[in-house]
């Protein structure tokens, strides 16, 4: 047998022609590379990738109501302020920083703090109140010419119904129930109340009392003003505010001492009256101006003259003051539905318009100075420069189509 060995063949043409080719394709994959590489880089430069989003706010940062600040027609005596809630202080009179006696005025802090401690929904009547010997005796009165209600050891009522009995005809006995029951004792409560001020930043307020049948129970119209806003933040208490009379169990149906109710949309808040107080009245007022609802909480104290008038002389002080208040405002349309309000803009990609969805319209008087602003998640803010932290107006922003 013969062994033949067989030498490989390596067809050298085909070779040549497979490695042209790998190098070819190299090549290509190169240039693609290098033209993707550059095309990249000209997008980078000009911050297609990188470059951050800009806001340019095309509508002004400020609006000013055009005229002159109004002249209220405030009372010739004591002092007074009013605001517009949400929006800010409208004006003042009299000595702004000078603590006065407040009278009855005093029992809207009493029933704040009440609640405070035994909070009851708009709709609940709370827990019921055993009329002890302990708590009768605490609400004895020691001025004769405190106004009050009827009384009973034994009486069962509801926090709701003992709230009705003090607010609605002033009763000072109520008043002392309520803060020996909340507290355990009246001063314990009054020490309550004075906390209770200081954190609602009521620098010029000091209360001696529960009732304001003591004259060392002082304050000024703005720190009464600060609480009115809390007493209609509080549904339950500006509930009970607002109503013209209640029925409560012994002493039977008691009506308000505010006569201004339902008018000019008054709805509360608290009157006062003694003699070295004068007629004081805290109220707030609920309205619409151009359709625009607004809310005013007021303060005049230390209206002057007899026992029997001084009453009615801070309601129609008061009732003037907030007419002079309603025709003093106006509404300021900020932007109307569709306007431009902002553009986005970023390197290398077209602007894109941002609108307005609805009018904006915002209450407030000439000389008033609103902030408008753009804010995260599109949304267009307008507040008063007087409580720039609270939004008066708003609108979300939506790209143009």
């Amino acid at each position: 047998m013969v062994d033949t060995k067989i030498e490989a063949s390596f067809p050298s043409a085909q070779r040549r022609r497979r490695a042209r080719l790998t190098r070819l394709l190299t090549t290509l994959s190169m240039l693609v590379l290098l033209i993707a590489l550059v095309t990249a880089g000209i997008f980078w430069a000009r911050g297609a990738f990188w470059a951050p989003v800009r806001l340019d706010q095309r509508i002004a940062g400020t609006v000013t109501v055009p005229g002159s600040a109004p002249v209220l027609p405030w009372p010739t005596q004591g002092q007074a302020y009013v605001e517009v809630v949400g929006v800010g202080e409208l004006g003042s009179s009299g000595p702004a920083n000078a603590p006065a006696p407040i009278a009855s005025v005093t029992k809207t802090m009493t029933a704040y703090q009440v609640l405070r401690d035994h909070p009851i929904a708009a709709t609940d009547d709370g827990p019921m109140i055993q009329v002890t010997t302990a708590l009768f005796d605490a609400a004895r009165s020691t001025d004769g010419d405190e106004s009050g209600i009827e009384i009973q050891v034994g009486e069962q009522l509801t926090l709701r119904q003992a709230l009705e009995g003090m607010l609605l005809p002033s009763a000072g006995n109520m008043a002392r129930l309520l803060a020996a029951w909340d507290a355990g004792s009246v001063p314990a409560f009054v020490g309550r109340m004075n906390a209770e001020a200081r954190a609602l930043g009521m620098s010029h307020t000091t209360y001696a009392d529960p009732a304001g049948i003591d004259s060392a129970s002082v304050s000024t119209a703005a720190d009464q003003v600060k609480l009115g806003e809390k007493v209609l933040q509080n549904a339950t208490l500006a509930g009970i505010v607002s109503l013209r009379s209640a029925k409560v169990p012994v002493a039977g149906v008691v009506t308000n001492t505010n006569h201004l109710l339902g008018v000019d949309g008054d709805v509360g808040i608290k009157t006062g009256s003694t003699s070295k107080a004068g007629g004081c009245l805290l109220f707030a007022v609920h309205t619409t101006v151009d359709s625009v609802p607004v809310t005013l909480v007021g303060a005049v104290l230390g209206q002057q003259g007899q026992s029997w008038t001084i009453l009615k002389n801070v309601e129609s002080a008061s009732k003037t003051l907030i007419e002079g208040a309603e025709s003093a405002l106006t509404v300021t349309t900020i932007t109307r539905s569709g306007s431009t309000v902002a553009v986005l803009r970023q390197r290398g990609h077209a602007d894109v318009a941002l609108n307005s969805a609805s009018d904006v319209n915002v209450v407030g008087w000439p000389s008033l100075k609103y902030v408008v602003s753009v804010t995260s998640g599109d949304v267009l803010d307008v507040s008063s420069s007087l409580t720039p932290s609270t939004v008066a107006g708003s609108a979300r922003l939506s790209a143009a189509g």
